[in-house]
């Protein structure tokens, strides 16, 4: 039992990292559309913040249905105060995200809203919405 007990911290060093997170330049220039199996796919967004926390939700459009299959595996926000980053709760085309430590997002503020997806190859895209503004949370 001992010697699988020091082989364990050995083990989970050689789990896989997850990659580093983007640059806001990187993010910023993410575009507002792509070209998926010959579906252009765009993002809806809305922003909230309040003394609760921020949150953000997004959406995936596609001109026809179904949409492509991609996989929402994560949000940015970048604001004047900085970047934002969750794992998004995510069902199909849609997904949200609420937390703590959005830093200097309040309502009102314009903001960039980018998400990482993964399509079936398992090859990570990014995409990114208009600029929006931030509403107020409940």
């Amino acid at each position: 039992m001992k010697r699988v007990l020091c082989l364990l911290p050995l083990l989970a060093a050689c789990g896989v990292q997850a990659p580093p997170a983007p640059l806001v330049g990187d993010l910023l220039s993410a575009p507002t559309a792509l070209n998926v199996r010959g579906q252009v796919v765009t993002l809806d967004t809305t922003s909230a913040a309040g003394t609760g926390g921020f949150g953000v939700k997004v959406r995936l459009n596609a001109a026809r249905e179904p949409l492509p299959a991609l996989r929402l595996d994560g949000v940015f926000v970048v604001s004047g105060g900085g970047l934002w980053k969750s794992p998004l709760a995510a069902q199909g085309a849609e997904g949200s995200a609420w937390g703590r430590g959005a830093p200097g997002v309040q309502p009102g503020e314009p903001v960039q809203v980018v998400v990482r997806l993964r399509d079936v190859q398992g090859r990570v895209l990014w995409l990114r919405d208009d600029e929006s503004r931030v509403g107020t949370a409940p």
